[in-house]
């Protein structure tokens, strides 16, 4: 049987805007770990979520192919068209 992936949605509310960006249940971990360590300085996180999109992969690479995709997003944080 082929393992699915679940594919999930981060959107963290910062000083600057909304960070949005993506992976798989390894990465749900790490979020919760880092939302912990932000709870842990004040910082507010009420607004911030995680959410399990409705569409899987097969693919084993997709959690290297969603963290290019992230980069990307990252890239693009804080820039403007002004």
């Amino acid at each position: 049987m082929t393992k699915q992936y679940k594919i999930y949605k981060r959107t963290v509310h910062e000083d600057r805007g909304i960070y949005i960006s993506f992976g798989i249940e390894e990465d749900v971990k790490d979020w919760k770990e880092e939302e912990q360590e932000w709870i842990e300085q004040d910082l507010g996180v009420g607004d911030d979520t995680i959410e399990e999109l409705k569409i899987t992969s097969t693919d084993p690479n997709i959690g290297k192919i969603l963290g290019v995709i992230n980069d990307n997003i990252t890239e693009l944080k804080g820039k403007s068209y002004d």
